[in-house]
C-alpha cells in the first residue's frame, strides 16, 4: 500500500498543470488603428445663447477601446466659455461640448479642435462660428395698445392709451407715445434688441422736458389678444428734482 502514494503524488501533479488561466489581461497589439470624427465645422449662432457641439467617431480599423481619443477646445472667441474643454473618448464613440456664447460682436470667429490619440500623434482643427443678429421684430409690436398702464413707486397707477410706430429707414427702432399719459406729442424712442431675445431698450433721452431711460421685453398678449404683442419695460423718469421709477404695461386688453 506504501508504493501508491508516490504515484497519486505525481498524477495530482500533472493534474494541476494542465488548469486553464481564465484571468490574463488582454494584451494591445492594435498598431494600425483609424478613425474618423463627424461634427459640425461652420456653426451658426446669435448673442446671449447656448450651442451644443455633438461629435461621433466612426472607428476604421483597430479597437478604440485600446486607443481613446482626445477632443480638447482652446483659443474661444471673447465672452465665450465651453464646459468641458478636454474629452476622451472610448467606446462611447462620441460625445458633446456644451458652449455658453455671451454678449459677442456680430460677425465670424473661430476656435481651435484638436484630436488626438496616443499612437497616432494630434491634428488641429478650426471651428468657424458666424455670430448673427436677432430678427428686427419692430413691425410685430406696431399698434395701438388700449388697455396700457404704469405702475409707478409706490403705489401710482396712470391708465393711458398709447401707440407704437416704426422708424422708416431704421432697422430696430421703434417710437412709443404717451407714456404715463403724457400726451400724444411725447413720443419716446426706443429699440429692439438685436443682440437679446424678445427685449426692448428706452435709451437716455429727453422728451418735453422729461428725461426717460428703461429697458424690459415683448411677449404673446394675454387672450384674446394673444396673436399680438405685449411690453413690460422698467424706466426711470425724471422731471426737474422729481424722479419716479415706474414700469410700463403696453397691452391691448384688460
Amino acid at each position: 500500500m506504501k508504493i501508491c502514494y508516490p504515484v497519486l503524488f505525481f498524477l495530482l501533479l500533472c493534474c494541476s498543470c494542465n488548469k486553464t488561466q481564465n484571468n490574463a489581461t488582454p494584451v494591445n497589439e492594435d498598431t494600425t488603428f483609424s478613425f474618423i470624427t463627424y461634427y459640425d465645422s461652420v456653426i451658426t449662432c446669435k448673442p446671449n445663447t447656448t450651442y451644443d457641439l455633438i461629435f461621433n467617431i466612426h472607428v476604421l480599423n483597430g479597437n478604440i477601446a485600446f486607443n481613446r481619443v482626445n477632443y480638447s477646445l482652446t483659443q474661444l472667441p471673447a465672452n465665450f466659455s465651453v464646459t468641458p474643454s478636454f474629452l476622451s473618448v472610448g467606446e462611447l464613440l462620441g460625445g458633446v461640448f456644451f458652449f455658453n456664447i455671451g454678449n459677442t460682436p456680430f460677425g465670424s470667429d473661430t476656435a481651435r479642435f484638436t484630436i488626438s490619440t496616443a499612437q497616432g500623434g494630434s491634428q488641429s482643427h478650426m471651428l468657424i462660428f458666424n455670430i448673427t443678429p436677432y430678427p428686427d421684430l419692430s413691425n410685430k409690436l406696431v399698434g395701438s395698445y388700449h388697455a396700457s398702464f404704469d405702475f409707478c413707486q409706490p403705489d401710482s397707477i396712470y391708465n393711458y392709451s398709447s401707440g407704437v410706430s416704426q422708424v422708416p429707414g431704421m432697422p430696430y427702432a421703434l417710437h412709443i407715445s404717451n407714456i404715463k399719459n403724457l400726451g400724444t406729442g411725447f413720443i419716446v424712442n426706443a429699440f429692439v434688441s438685436e443682440t437679446k431675445p424678445a427685449t426692448v431698450v428706452i435709451p437716455v433721452q429727453t422728451v418735453s422736458g422729461y428725461k426717460i431711460w428703461g429697458s424690459g421685453e415683448f411677449n404673446h398678449d394675454a387672450p384674446p389678444y394673444d396673436t399680438a404683442y405685449q411690453l413690460t419695460i422698467n424706466d426711470t423718469l425724471v422731471h426737474g428734482i422729481d424722479t419716479e421709477r415706474c414700469i410700463i404695461h403696453l397691452q391691448h386688453g384688460p
